[in-house]
């Protein structure tokens, strides 16, 4: 039970900046229009500049003031509001994780954020506490996560039996698992986020499109469609290596010091260079684990392991948390047993029909083929490139067949399936929401089915589907779920 307190003063400033980031487009709007045809070094710029500030800095000023946060026996007590009150209750059950990150700022002043995840929130934390004390954050962790989940109750199979937890589960504060130098600057090579950078960066330079010539534009596009084909791989090399540079920096930056401590049935994922962020997570809410070996990764034998629960997700990994940013495949199992016992099991897959294979390969090269003739028609060297698409195509289709698989025993359902990287979900029996079999007009010709695995996530729910299993594998899985036997 704690007094209703206030957040630390610098809020003021991180609220006023995150409402200036929020309004920084109507602003530039206003300034623009507002201003005319009078000069930039008016008084009136001056007094836009001035008066903005004064505005943001007076409505900080006033969120913080009217935000106000205490805990007693079952909740959480939230009151806010400039003109409108709100007070919001969240009670203790209902939170799932409790995520506290500090950013540069935050750090100088040794303050930290803390976001309070519940099942079902939705992209953003329920609950933001944008600058408080470390000795505070820690206050809240445990008496709204650590102090609830002692109390908790584990549940079996959707039954209503209670067991409290076991005395073993007294908890511990050891590092249990942690990223070495070594395997960050691997992590960091292979990432895939180099696809997302050189998207970005292609964005950035169609927005220079504006500032550069024609002339030059065209002289230089005229020069290169004219050259040889090793004349237009150089500037994509280069692109690509550009991109490949960026993201090896922000996966360091991201991931660097990235330990696991395992307190009782608690995780506590800590990361990060220059925003350190630390999120408690209880194994209990665990609705499923993902194994993904990207196309970097696989031939490595290298994966990433995902934690799906029902809070807790980032919106960079897909709703998801990141439990092992690089873990060898065949150190896989012996890493789980540290840190999620109940998921360290060999998942045999049993393979689809082949009759599934054509399939698989054909949704593949019906796009590879509408792309492959205008490139061949408009683009030059273009029959090179059609046919890079259509081998690449036939490639994907073959290996997506070959991936495929589903698999159960008598607690779990595994699924493995690649669309790029190959990835494998493993789903406790409990946590499955509900499970959907459906068949196509196509797939009823060759009697295939699309299996469906639902769970609760940060948001509504995530899918999970094996597409084209045999009927006997449908039936078996539906068969498991099933209450009839």
């Amino acid at each position: 039970m704690s007094k209703r307190k206030r957040l630390h003063p610098v809020a003021i400033f991180l609220l006023s900046f995150s409402a200036l980031k929020e309004l920084i487009i109507p602003m530039v709007a206003a300034f623009i229009f507002g201003r005319g045809a009078t000069p930039l070094d008016s008084s009136f710029t001056a007094y836009f500049i001035s008066g903005g500030f004064l505005v943001l800095g007076l409505y900080g000023y006033l969120k913080w003031l009217t935000f106000t946060y205490e805990i007693d026996d079952q909740q959480l007590k939230i009151r806010q509001g400039i003109f409108i009150k709100k007070q919001r209750y969240i009670r203790k059950e209902r939170i799932y994780s409790i995520d506290i990150t500090a950013g540069v700022l935050q750090r100088l002043f040794h303050l930290v954020a803390v976001k309070v995840e519940t099942a079902g929130g939705g992209n953003e934390p329920e609950v933001s506490l944008t600058a408080v004390t470390e000795q505070d954050a820690d206050f809240l962790k445990n008496q709204l996560l650590i102090s609830h989940s002692q109390e908790e109750v584990s549940e079996v199979d959707n039954e209503a039996i209670q067991i409290p937890l076991s005395p073993e589960t007294e908890f511990k504060n050891d590092t249990v698992w942690k990223l070495s130098n070594q395997n960050l600057l691997l992590t960091a090579l292979t990432s895939s986020g180099v696809g997302i950078v050189l998207m970005a960066l292609i964005a950035l330079l169609s927005q220079l499109e504006g500032w550069i010539p024609d002339e030059f534009l065209i002289d230089t596009f005229g020069y290169l469609f004219q050259s040889s084909i090793i004349f237009l791989i150089i500037p994509v090399m280069i692109i690509i290596i550009l991109a490949w540079f960026v993201s090896i920096i922000g996966t360091v930056i991201k991931y660097g010091k990235f330990t696991i401590n395992k307190k009782g049935d608690e995780i506590e994922i800590t990361r990060g260079i220059l925003e350190k962020r630390q999120l408690t997570l209880s194994l209990t809410r665990i609705t499923a684990i993902r194994v993904v070996e990207s196309i970097l990764r696989q031939p490595f034998g290298l994966a990433t392991v995902y934690v799906e629960s029902a809070g807790g997700g980032s919106k960079d990994e897909q709703l998801s948390t990141v439990l092992f940013p690089i873990v060898r495949k065949k150190q896989l199992l012996e890493q789980l047993a540290e840190i999620v016992p109940e998921y360290a099991f060999e998942q045999p897959l049993e393979p689809l029909p082949k009759r599934a294979r054509k399939r698989y390969i054909i949704r593949k090269l019906i796009p590879a083929a509408l792309i492959a003739v205008p490139l061949i028609y408009f683009i030059p060297y273009g029959s090179v490139g059609a046919t890079i698409l259509l081998g690449l195509a036939l490639l994907l289709g073959s290996l997506q067949y070959k991936n495929a698989g589903i698999g159960i025993n008598s607690r779990f359902l595994w699924i493995s399936f690649r669309t790029i990287s190959k990835t494998l979900v493993i789903i406790p029996k409990r946590r499955i929401q509900a499970i959907e079999a459906r068949q196509s007009f196509i797939q009823r010709f060759r009697s295939l089915f699309t299996v469906q695995a639902s769970i609760l996530t940060s948001i509504s729910g995530k899918s999970f589907s094996s597409v084209d299993v045999g009927e006997e594998q449908k039936d078996a899985v539906l068969a498991w779920y099933s209450y009839k036997k």
